[in-house]
């Protein structure tokens, strides 16, 4: 099931993804490749995927070979758009908006004819989806979304490493940023990777701002010790001064390896704000 409405689906018709880099390794999208020219000369072969445009199927490669190649021109080459999901037990409480920036992030790559694949990171590896392509492909991308848990601990550094090709294209990374060593490993391989990355952080509106006080016992998501402490004040304020800084320390992370990244947060409608933030770093 779905977590968008039609409405702001014919919202996002109107908009594209911003790619700086020059688009390559596809075949049919709309983006040209500023390394290869502009003839439409044939330029390479490459196994089809499902999604992939029929019409570019090399029918004398099928009778050779037995298996379906595409041929790709140098003229317009799709980019591969990824879409990396925390599917750690910390990003439960979080499902709704995660699943929702990557719907809307799906969408925009799908419509604006990038191919498309989707990363679900759990512990240290990485259950990715069939590659999209065309609108068409939406609801079997959305259905991917919906059947996923989110459960355990993830090391995203190694569970984006396991994703094995990781072509040069552009990867949204959805997560709380929960990691021991903080988000600079992670984001270093996406550089190494040749990603133009962005960092959506989601955070519950209880997280931004929690509403309990007393004494309580706090127990870890993901299996650490509980933790019994006295909430009052002087707790609180310590608690907002801590995820200032963490907040403050991830979004540098991103802006000295220049990604984008944006705080996705639960106490603000989703419909209302995501595509402001995204237009408002660069992303449409």
């Amino acid at each position: 099931m779905r977590m968008l409405t039609d409405a702001y689906l014919h919202r996002l018709d109107a908009l594209r993804l911003r790619i700086a880099h020059p688009a390559r390794g596809g075949a049919g999208g709309v983006r040209r490749s500023k390394a290869l020219g502009f003839s439409a000369e044939f330029s390479d072969f490459r196994e089809y995927a499902p999604g992939d445009d029929i019409r570019r199927v090399d029918w004398n490669a099928y009778a050779r070979f037995d298996r379906l190649f595409l041929r790709l021109f140098t003229e317009e080459k799709e980019s591969l758009v990824t879409v990396a999901v925390d599917g750690s037990a910390s990003m439960a409480a979080k499902r709704e908006n995660a699943v929702r920036a990557a719907e809307a992030l799906s969408y925009l790559a799908l419509t604006g004819g990038d191919r498309l694949r989707i990363l679900w990171l759990r512990e240290k590896n990485a259950l990715m989806s069939p590659y999209f392509a065309g609108r068409a492909a939406y609801p079997r991308a959305s259905a991917f979304l919906a059947e996923q848990v989110m459960t355990g601990a993830c090391d995203l550094a190694a569970a984006l490493r396991s994703a094995d090709p990781y072509p040069k294209g552009l990867t949204f990374l959805i997560t709380d940023g929960y990691q021991e060593e903080g988000m600079g490993k992670t984001l270093d391989f996406l550089l190494y990777r040749r990603q133009e990355a962005a960092l959506v952080q989601v955070l519950s509106a209880f997280e931004m701002e929690p509403d309990l006080e007393g004494a309580l016992r706090l127990r870890d998501a993901e299996g650490a010790p509980d933790v019994d402490m006295l909430l009052d004040g002087a707790a609180l304020r310590q608690y907002r001064d801590t995820l200032r800084s963490f907040l403050e320390e991830t979004r540098a992370a991103c802006r000295t390896r220049s990604m984008a990244w944006l705080l996705l947060d639960g106490r603000r409608d989703f419909e209302e704000t995501f595509l402001a933030d995204l237009s408002r770093n660069g992303i449409l």
